[in-house]
């Protein structure tokens, strides 16, 4: 972590040496090596320079100076770390930028995936999601060796909108990268977080990439590189990468796919219904972090009611144990029958404890709601926590105003925004 003042990779930047680095450090910077030699330069562990340069400028609300980010490119041409082998050292000269958060989770993931199965031995089956990184083995929920995997729309990012795809996996790593989750905010104008180290530029012409892999460091490596290379020296890399696929959405809405992707893609599952005609949408951007800190996860879920208090429609239920799912109070006493479709959703890494949820207009079986007033709900538990809930009521059509719910405990709040569709 370079966010951590008194981590190893800090110390290094800060000291520019250290005498014995872990093997765990220098295994991440190698593999970081050896993908920027493969992608041309399009990969770095030093995109923390560009990224400064360009947090600077959105907080000026003017673009980055181009002399200044073609200085910082320059500085990236060079090598800035050198291991020693003879006594475990290494050295660093201008890695102020160092930022190993890419590969780095991907590293995490296969070490944890790995940790799980040498502490339980008779563990049949896993799967880890890790902000959208994915690694699953041995059996599922179902005991079959097929694990359902969403792979999120770039072009319809909402946490629960309809997917691009579906794969069905077994023992494989499942890594989501593009711009349409975070980015920097410019004149009005929206710029993706992905900067292309060969230019100091964010890149624009890739929306999002999905890549399968044997394991996630490789996974997080290919998805960001794709995402700055062209597709056709995206893919040609994908192709001198044994087990690996990928599938990429350019900004004109094309989908370019390798040669063994679609051998992973499955249909829909048969509960996720054709859409009926709707008069209305809605989109809910919610904040589940807590006022009072919480090591567990959340447990959330957020559904919309008419004006008599009936269930419409569940938007999100995130939580997979009963005893805390029933935590959910409101919740569970209308919808508690709603079960989770897929195993896991491979997408971009958004901003910590915010998401976007979307309504369609639909009830829950898929027809098409009037226009009127409706009642949205948000319900978040912590295990062994704060349990709070909210709603708001807001006029789905007449001009009706973003309406907010507003903090509690164990959320930061949510603002809904209804119209009626032309």
């Amino acid at each position: 972590s370079t966010w951590d003042p008194a981590s190893e990779a800090s110390q290094l930047v800060s000291s520019g040496h250290l005498a014995s680095a872990s093997p765990e450090l220098r295994d991440v910077l190698t593999q970081y090596a050896l993908w920027h030699a493969r992608s041309g330069g399009a990969y770095t562990e030093r995109a923390g320079r560009l990224a400064a340069i360009w947090r600077a400028a959105e907080q000026r609300g003017a673009l980055p100076d181009g002399e200044r980010l073609a200085e910082a490119v320059a500085e990236l041409r060079v090598p800035a770390i050198s291991l020693d082998e003879a006594d475990g050292g290494m050295s660093a000269r201008g890695a102020a930028g160092l930022d190993l958060s890419s590969l780095g989770k991907g590293y995490i993931l296969d070490q944890a995936a790995r940790a799980v199965q040498e502490a339980i031995p008779t563990l049949r089956g896993g799967l880890i999601n890790i902000g959208g990184d994915v690694r699953s083995w041995g059996e599922t929920r179902s005991g079959t060796g097929q694990w359902t995997i969403a792979v999120a729309d770039p072009n319809r990012p909402a946490d629960n909108a309809p997917a691009l795809t579906y794969l069905q996996v077994g023992n494989a790593s499942v890594s989501g990268s593009g711009g349409y989750a975070r980015g920097y905010t410019i004149a009005g104008t929206h710029y993706s977080h992905i900067l292309d180290p060969r230019t100091g530029y964010p890149v624009d012409h890739v929306l999002g990439v999905t890549v399968i892999a044997p394991d996630n460091a490789k996974a997080n490596a290919l998805a960001t590189a794709l995402s700055v290379l062209s597709p056709d020296a995206g893919l040609a890399l994908v192709a001198t990468i044994a087990g690996a696929e990928a599938l990429i959405v350019t900004k004109d809405g094309t989908i370019h796919r390798s040669p063994g992707f679609a051998r992973y893609e499955v249909a829909a599952p048969a509960s996720i219904a054709a859409p009926s005609p709707a008069y209305v949408a809605a989109t809910m951007a919610i904040d589940v972090t807590p006022k009072v800190w919480n090591r567990h996860r959340p447990y959330v879920a957020a559904w919309v009611t008419d004006s008599s208090g009936k269930h419409v429609r569940t938007l999100a239920v995130w939580g997979d144990r009963p005893k805390y799912l029933r935590d959910l109070s409101k919740w569970w006493s209308l919808a508690s029958g709603n079960g989770p479709l897929v195993d896991a959703v491979a997408r971009a890494t958004r901003s910590a404890g915010k998401y976007t949820l979307e309504w369609d207009g639909l009830d829950q079986q898929g027809a098409g709601v009037p226009a009127g007033r409706y009642e949205f709900w948000l319900e978040v538990a912590y295990e062994n926590g704060a349990h709070s809930s909210g709603r708001v009521t807001t006029a789905c059509g007449g001009g009706s105003t973003p309406a907010e719910i507003p903090g509690a405990d164990a959320f930061a709040g949510a603002l809904v925004d209804c119209t009626v569709k032309k």
